[in-house]
């Protein structure tokens, strides 16, 4: 399965994530006002116009997700913002 990368970015931060560009996109994930540990970021070249089950596998463990249906879920967004605390909160990830 790919995804486009722009899907990816204006999904983010609907779900909590803060957007920061440097050499790459950087989506932190915050909760409370608050950085979680969560992050991913993607790549501004043209090379990665789509992202596929290879790169999700690497996001899955930045975004602290367990199986790439998660990512891809998150990023399609089946997936709301409060599922995605409720996963982190079940992992002891978000201070109450």
């Amino acid at each position: 399965m790919q995804i486009d990368r722009d899907i990816i970015e204006s999904s983010l931060p609907t779900k909590g994530f803060v957007r920061q560009d440097s050499s790459h996109r950087y989506f932190y994930h915050e909760y409370h006002g608050k950085r979680t540990g969560a992050y991913t970021y993607t790549s501004h070249g043209s090379k990665y116009k789509a992202y596929s089950d290879s790169l999700f596998k690497v996001m899955r463990k930045q975004l602290r997700l367990d199986r790439v249906g998660e990512v891809t879920s998150l990023f399609l967004c089946p997936m709301d913002g409060e599922s995605y605390n409720q996963i982190l909160r079940a992992k002891g990830l978000l201070d109450e």
